[in-house]
């Protein structure tokens, strides 16, 4: 089967969809990425972790709203499914999903969409709230099967009568992780604590907010450490700029990790607490399910594709968002617990990832639309 999987970012398909993509290779299935050029580190970590895919280019503005812009880039999907003819075409992310769904049905193509982040669509108002969903129903109505990642968001398509009730898949667990490549690595927190962001250096992604907690900390212990993974994000609007970035550095507020292709490598160390203070529109934040299964306690916030990941408590904190001193407060709690119930903490994250994001779960789902199962 001719298989094509459309993102705004190529990062966006090998680092959240690279066991998916290796799933359907294996299978024998022809498998082509369709992403704008990779122009950062995020978009070629994991280019070369997976053999067997081919890669075509489009042009698109990933948050511009341009007409002529908007125009050429259906063009260029439309021309694309038509010389190749995919079997299925996988969409994620807004505009795949809006343009590259009309253009694959006008093409004969059968059409999947995932929506991992729905919720600022509906935060707009006026004009452009108007455009963003007449657009996004255009597509999404267009799909066999519409996958989503959090309650929320199944809420709102059903709500705001996008998508057929019929055609709808939650998943609960999100896209899933591989439970044996990020398995626990080490364990104990005697030698002190280093709290780990995993993350794009993006505002929303809660930046700020972790870099004032850690100076809060810093004024009253010297046994915790700070520590941030995940590229730099210098190209998007929502971006942390570089003088804010450098200046944070000089300050010594936090390591930078840079990027790494052995994230377990990173966050297995046995004295790692991992944060994502978001206030993004999360799918399923895969950062702290990669956290979870790797047996790491978490800090994150009451925010929709965060909270899911903290059970009742019992494996980390859930925060208000862009609340520094509440992020501080949480960070400090940790420390204070025996180690006892620090190790506990871990247990539970295991626990709950085996129990809910194992990545075979998102593979059977996958097998049974290209098999007309559902």
């Amino acid at each position: 089967m001719k298989i094509f999987l459309c993102d705004n970012r190529l990062g966006g398909l090998l680092g959240f969809r690279i066991d998916i993509i290796r799933h359907f290779i294996n299978r024998g299935h022809d498998v082509t990425l369709v992403a704008p050029r990779a122009v950062s580190d995020w978009d070629k970590v994991g280019m070369h972790d997976v053999k067997g895919y081919s890669l075509r280019e489009v042009d698109m503005d990933a948050t511009g709203m341009n007409l002529l812009r908007e125009f050429k880039l259906f063009r260029q999907y439309y021309r694309l499914f038509r010389r190749e003819r995919p079997d299925i075409v996988f969409n994620y992310t807004i505009k795949p999903n809006v343009y590259s769904s009309i253009a694959a049905r006008l093409c004969g193509c059968r059409v999947v969409c995932m929506v991992a982040g729905l919720g600022y669509i509906f935060d707009e108002r006026g004009l452009k709230r108007k455009l963003l969903l007449s657009l996004c129903k255009a597509g999404l109505r267009r799909a066999e099967r519409v996958l989503v990642l959090n309650r929320m968001n199944y809420d709102k398509l059903m709500s705001g009568n996008m998508v057929n009730p019929s055609r709808l898949t939650l998943l609960e667990g999100g896209e899933g992780v591989d439970l044996e490549y990020y398995s626990p690595r080490g364990a104990g927190f005697k030698d002190g604590v280093t709290f780990l962001m995993v993350s794009r250096l993006l505002c929303e992604k809660g930046y700020e907010t972790f870099v004032q907690a850690a100076e809060i900390v810093k004024h009253s212990t010297s046994a915790a450490r700070f520590e941030i993974l995940g590229p730099l994000a210098y190209d998007s609007p929502m971006g942390v700029s570089r003088e804010v970035f450098e200046s944070d550095l000089k300050r010594d507020v936090f390591s930078y990790l840079g990027v790494s292709n052995d994230v377990p490598a990173v966050v297995g160390r046995k004295d790692v607490v991992v944060v994502v203070p978001s206030w993004y529109k999360e799918g399923m934040n895969r950062s702290l399910m990669e956290a979870c299964a790797m047996g790491k306690p978490i800090i994150t916030t009451d925010n929709p594709g965060c909270r899911e990941m903290v059970d009742g408590g019992r494996n980390g904190y859930v925060v208000p968002v862009k609340d520094a001193q509440a992020l501080a407060d949480a960070m400090k709690s940790f420390m204070c617990l025996s180690e006892d119930k620090k190790l506990s903490m871990a247990q539970c994250s295991r626990e709950l990832a085996v129990s809910r994001f194992g990545v075979d779960k998102v593979i059977d789902v996958y097998d049974s639309i290209l098999e007309g199962r559902i």
